[in-house]
This record gives C-alpha cells, structure tokens and sequence, in this order.
C-alpha cells in the first residue's frame, strides 16, 4: 500500500506560522488543533512547572502569579501543573468559570485564575478581597495560581484602591509590594506571600532548542512523509530538506540552527525579548516559508510538489525564510522575531572579502567552505544568476535579479560560515550590524561562568582603549588605564581632554583599578571602577554593556570615529564617565583641603596619553 502523499502535520504546523488566522498560537485551542488536524500538539517542557508545583502542593507553600508578556507560556504553564498534578480539573477547562477551584489534599482550596484580563469585572470584585487576604498572608484557607501580564497585574490592585473602601489601603500596599518586585526583578518580598513568577525572563538556550526540537522531532514526520522525495538528491522536497538544515547530520550538529539561537541570545541581550509563541512561529517559517505568493505564504504538501517540479527553490529559501522575507513588509513587523534579523541587517549589511568571494570564487578555500555545503539553496540557485550578470546580457531584469540573489547568498553565509574561518574578515558576524555579536556572546558566557580575570582582560583592554577614544576624542592606544575625562563650562565639542580625577589603573590591587562583571538584575556585562576590599566600600556606578554600546567601544577601539556610529552611545559613556568622576571626588570628601587639580590630557608619540597638572 502506497503512503499517504499529504502530511496533515504540515497543515497543522501553518497553524503556527506567521499568518492572520494562525489559532494555535492559543494554548487554549491545542485541543481543538488535535482533533481537528488528527495529530499530537507541539509539546515542550514549562521550565518552571517545579517551582509552581513545589509553592502550592507544600504545606507552607505561597500563592503564585505568572507574568509576562503575549506568548510566554503562563495559560501553557497552568495547564502543565493541572496535568501533572490535578488531571481530573482538565475535564471541560477552561469552561466558561473564569475561576478554578480545586481541592488540595491539606484541605486548602487552590484558586486558578487563568487570564486576568478575561475575567469579568463582576468576578475580579468577587475575587480581590479574597486574594489580598492570601497574598498579605492574613488566610491559610485558600492559595491563589494566577496568570497576568505585568500592566493588567498592576491596574487590577490600583483601580480597587482607587475605589476607596476600608479595604483600599491594603491593596495600595500590594500595588506598591509588587510594582518594587517587578521592577527589581525579585520573585519575593518581605510581607508579602507570593512567588512573582516572570516568564519573560525564563528565556535560556535550551528553552529555544526544546522548540526546535519540539517541531523537528514530531513523531507525525514519520509515515506520511515516507512516501514523498526526501531532502537528497537533485529535486528534493522544499519541507523536507528546510527541516533536515535544522537538524544535527552525521552527529554534526545544524551551523544554521546555532546561528539562530546565537542571533537570539544577542537580540535578549538587547532586550528584544521573543515569546515561546514568537518562536514557533520562527521555526515553522523557516520549515514552511514559501515567497511565491504573498498571500499564502506558508507551503502545503501540494505546493511543495509544485516547486519542486519547477525546481522553484528560489521560493523556498530557509535563509530568506528565517528573516521574514516571504511575508508582507506589514505581517512581517507585526512579528516581532522576524524584526530581530531586520535589526542585525543581515544580508543587507555588505562585506567586501564575502562579496568578493561570491562573484570571483576567490579566494577559493573560503568559497569551498560556503560552496561545498548542501548545493539546492547555494551553487544551484546563485551561479546562474552569477553568469547571468557577468555574461552582461540580461539588462536590469538580470542586475536586480542578481543583488537580490547575492542578499539571500549573505545571509546563508551568515548561518553557515564557521565562527572562526581562516579570514577572519569572513567572521559570520562581519555580515551583520554587530561585527562583534561573537565577542559578545564569548564574553558574555565566561562571565556568567566565572572565568578567570586572565580570560576576560583582552576585553577590558579593548574596552578601555575604547572609552579613551571617545571621551577624549584622540586616537588613544592606552588601554592600562581609563581617562574619565570630559569638558569644563558649556561647549559643543562632544568630547573633553580635561580630567579632574586622576587615571584609574586596569589592574590594580591597591588602588582603583577596572573590573568587568556579570550584573545578576540587566543579566548583562557591565564595567566598572572597582574599590580595593580594605577601603571603606562605596557604591560605583557600573556602565551597562547593552550590545549595542560594547559593538560602539570596539569599533571605536580599533579606528571608528566616535560620533559616526551612535551618537546615542557616545552620550551614554559621556554621562557614565560624569558620575563616576562624582563617585570617585565623593570617596576623598574628608581630605584636607586643598587646590583643586585639573589634568590636561594630550598624546605622548606612542599614543599614550599624557597629563599635565594644573592646580587652580
């Protein structure tokens, strides 16, 4: 008996992709999705499925809020813990009670509240003097597991104090308690029984590999597909083959699913935040993605058939598809991980050493190393466009086809290449806006480990060299001590050689010395002056390492101009170099006084900076 030709998963992973009617980006609807299209639902772990168990199946146990933005997973959360742990509550949920009430085995009753917002006005009345007793710890008889956004979790508990009441102070006090939790980032407060759950800052590697390997792993692959073209030989099946370049081959794990899960780490770092929604989403157009037709821009098993026989990989392309670029300019915004790629500029952003390897084949260990990979989406789509446009004989049909032709050959290089190529002009990242993304990522990930200072002072000596450039606005090579120099009196001039504090060492043991660390609130690098362990402590400011401002001090450091690539970050060092000049003046406040010195700051032959003091 043949196979079946028509994979009802693919229909059912449209469901997921980037279209208007998409309905299982719910999870209320994964039900609904199951019997409708006969397949298992996308199932992934709920990373903080043990905490939530741990706080309310213990007998001391405190109420639970999950927060966090649209496609975090809060309803997805509630229905893993009824699942575990109270199946028989799954009968008919979610219903039309907007609360949940079930009986623990201690003989509390556990309230859940799935979506704030989609109760009525009428039950949130009903329900907030109960949950203020339980969240100020005043009742052992009921615990609360509620799911909010941060905006709706707040307005709930402002607008009761607004109402007035004898109540009304008690829920000021709990808009206050968890408007400071969230805005520390603390899941717990003194007073307050409550586990402030934010999904938002669960993100982690593994939760982006859980999702891939949710959909590329899907048992429904099997059978239906078995009867259709593979992802080999000269013709092979669009979706097929788009899933096996995200999967490990030959135990060689996919170079194109890392560069996508490092191009997210960077986008988090950045505090662009991509919900587990936002990510099915990704990994299903990447699958799926088709360019033929706007207004379906999602492949079907037979409109795969169809560009395979025309050979229409074109269409198809994996590398196009990650960026969104099979979709409207105005579907593509509306999701957000699509606008991740659109900020890094792949394909977009030129590079001479790659371009030049694409149109030449020179030189040819570089080409070889893109070229000899997997042929459908490289040589086969882009020589004949190449020898087109050379050939001189296509007009301006051939010119356009050809540099939309040598974008999408930008960005498979970009996912393909390896992070350390033997040019290192062909560095991955030298293809997008953050030409240190890797850096980045590296230092981030031995700060976060510990490592040694060894390990992360080639950085710091970068950094400082970096911040010596655009405070002073000379061509500095002095990377052992940091300048916090700036401008006397109001002047127009962005940078200032007038220092009223003296340098601080980069390794210092006595004295002030230059520390980067990992701010465990931002999650991200910082750098800072830091105070030898025998002096009274003092708190020093710390200069946020966003990407974008460390990419800023290390193209600086090696030769941008200051105010050519942000003005923005040239501010943003500007104002860290005024507070911790502050910070500093502030540790000798009980010094004999004294004329005040000045340090005017030029370039010694060797780009070393030099200072000459001026008592006033």
């Amino acid at each position: 008996m043949n196979a079946p030709s028509h994979n009802r998963l693919v229909d059912f992973l449209a469901t997921y992709g980037p279209v208007a009617a998409s309905d299982s980006l719910c999870d209320e609807n994964i039900r609904i999705a199951e019997d409708e299209y006969g397949v298992a639902s996308i199932s992934t772990q709920a990373p903080r499925l043990k905490d939530i168990g741990t706080e309310l199946n213990t007998g001391a146990g405190r109420n639970v809020i999950l927060t966090g933005t649209a496609g975090d997973g809060k309803t997805f959360h509630i229905r893993r813990f009824l699942e575990v742990h109270h199946p028989a509550a799954l009968i008919g949920w979610p219903g039309a009670e907007g609360v949940l009430r079930i009986q623990l085995t201690d003989g509390r009753e556990l309230r859940i509240i799935r979506d704030l917002s989609e109760i009525s006005d009428s039950e949130k009345a009903a329900e907030i003097a109960n949950f203020a007793s339980a969240l100020l710890g005043e009742t052992d008889e009921r615990l609360y597991l509620v799911a909010a956004n941060d905006g709706q979790l707040l307005k709930y508990f402002r607008d009761a104090a607004r109402a007035g009441g004898t109540d009304a102070d008690r829920y000021r006090l709990l808009h206050e308690r968890i408007t400071e939790m969230l805005r520390a980032e603390r899941e717990t407060a003194e007073g307050v029984s409550l586990r402030l759950m934010n999904l938002s800052r669960t993100w982690s590697s593994a939760t982006v590999d859980a999702i891939f390997d949710a959909v590329l792993e899907h048992p429904n692959w099997d059978g239906a597909c078995s009867g259709c073209a593979g992802a080999s030989g000269e013709t092979p099946c669009p979706i097929q083959l788009n899933r096996s370049l995200l999967m490990a081959s030959d135990g060689v794990p996919s170079s194109f699913r890392a560069r996508l899960r490092e191009s997210l780490r960077l986008a988090a770092a950045n505090d662009q935040h991509v919900p587990i929604r936002q990510l099915l989403t990704l990994v299903v157009n990447i699958i799926l993605g088709d360019a033929k037709n706007a207004d379906r821009p999602l492949l079907d098993c037979a409109t795969a058939k169809k560009r395979t026989a025309a050979r229409d990989y074109g269409s198809t392309n994996p590398y196009n598809n990650a960026m969104g670029r099979n979709l409207r300019d105005d579907r593509r915004r509306a999701n957000r991980v699509f606008g991740i790629f659109e900020v890094l500029g792949v394909g977009f952003e030129t590079n001479n050493l790659v371009d030049a390897m694409l149109v030449q084949r020179e030189p040819k260990s570089l080409y070889d190393t893109l070229f000899d990979q997997e042929p459908t989406y490289g040589s086969n789509l882009f020589d004949p466009l190449r020898r087109e446009y050379l050939g001189g004989g296509g007009g301006d049909v051939a010119i356009r086809n050809f540099r939309r032709g040598l974008e999408a050959q930008r960005r498979r290089a970009f996912f393909l290449l390896p992070e350390h190529p033997h040019f290192e002009a062909a560095t991955p990242w030298r293809l997008t806006i953050f030409h240190h993304g890797g850096e980045y990522l590296r230092l981030f990930d031995a700060l976060g480990a510990g490592a040694a200072r060894d390990v992360t002072d080639p950085f710091t000596r970068q950094l400082v060299r970096g911040l010596n450039r655009a405070l002073t606005g000379m061509m500095a090579a002095d990377d052992n001590h940091l300048w916090l120099s700036g401008t006397i009196g109001k002047t127009d001039d962005p940078s200032g050689r007038v220092a009223t504090v003296e340098a601080v060492d980069r390794t210092s043991t006595t004295n002030l010395s230059i520390k980067l660390s990992h701010d465990p609130v931002t999650r991200r690098p910082s750098l800072g002056v830091a105070v030898p362990k025998l002096w009274a402590q003092a708190k020093m400011p710390q200069l946020d390492l966003r990407p974008l401002l460390f990419e800023y001090l290390m193209r600086v450091a090696n030769g941008s101009l200051p105010a050519s690539f942000s003005r923005q970050c040239h501010q943003e060092i500007r104002h860290y170099a005024l507070v911790a000049t502050a910070a500093i003046r502030g540790m000798h406040t009980d010094d004999e006084p004294g004329p005040e010195v000045v340090r005017m700051l030029s370039l010694g032959t060797q780009g070393e900076v030099q200072a000459s003091r001026i008592e006033i």
